[in-house]
């Protein structure tokens, strides 16, 4: 049993469409360009339509990965910069000054 909270239903609200916008857009520069090398209009939609679905399926997986990487980039970062803090010299050595 999945359990959807205030916070998942709004990304999930927000991913499909952005996808669906990279897509879109995907798509329609794929059938602009079949067309500007003087593509058939089959050739340029079947194109078109390859390139956007593919554009939407790379988009919802780098959002999804994003989101849960993320805070784990941002953790691990941050404790990262803490211990390596402690490595430092506290002043200058001898013959340094």
């Amino acid at each position: 049993m999945q359990v959807y909270t205030a916070e998942s239903a709004i990304f999930l609200a927000s991913e499909v469409p952005m996808s669906l916008i990279i897509g879109a857009v995907v798509g329609g520069a794929a059938y602009a360009l079949a067309k500007k090398k003087q593509a058939s209009s089959t050739t340029a939609a079947v194109t078109a339509t390859a390139a956007g679905i593919g554009g939407a399926i790379a988009s919802s997986l780098v959002i999804g990965a994003t989101t849960f990487l993320l805070p784990i980039a941002a953790v691990g970062g941050i404790g990262y910069l803490l211990l390596r803090r402690g490595n430092r010299p506290k002043a200058l050595g001898p013959g340094r000054g």
